[in-house]
This record gives structure tokens, sequence and C-alpha cells, in this order.
């Protein structure tokens, strides 16, 4: 019997989105847009340079109050599968 295990999958956020993402909601400041998100400020620089990444719940959440619960590659790359 071979037993298969199944990771998790995790997202980057694209690059620019996160730019994009506080233009739209008109958060003007870094605080802001981490408090939005659910992120510590400290995570933004991360996130931006593909260093941390997000679980498929934080990015279908995000992209649902980006207004599309569909668009998840508007705002985030497949890291794996």
């Amino acid at each position: 019997m071979t037993v298969m295990t199944m990771t998790a999958p995790k997202y980057r956020f694209r690059r620019g989105a996160l730019e994009n993402i506080a233009h739209m909601l008109n958060l003007n400041t870094d605080e802001r847009l981490a408090a939005t998100l659910g992120y510590q400020v400290s995570d933004l620089e991360l996130f931006r340079h593909g260093r941390k990444y997000v679980t498929a719940a934080d990015d279908l959440r995000i992209a649902t109050m980006m207004g599309d619960s569909d668009y998840l590659v508007g705002w985030f790359d497949l890291v794996n599968q």
C-alpha cells in the first residue's frame, strides 16, 4: 500500500499586488495595509520579496475582500501543488 502525503498549497503575492490592493482600497500606509489584510507590517516586506507565503484560506479571503473570490491569479502565484 502506498501512502501519499499531501502538502497544503502555498501562495505568494504577485509582484505589485500589495501596492495594487493598497491603491484600490485607498490605504496610504503599510500600517493600514497590514491591518486590513490581517498581517504585521514586518510581513509586508517579506511578501514583497517572495520570502513569505500565504495559505489557501488567506488567498481566498483576500481575493474575496477585493471583490472576486474566483480571481486568485490576479493577486497570487501558486508556489506548490
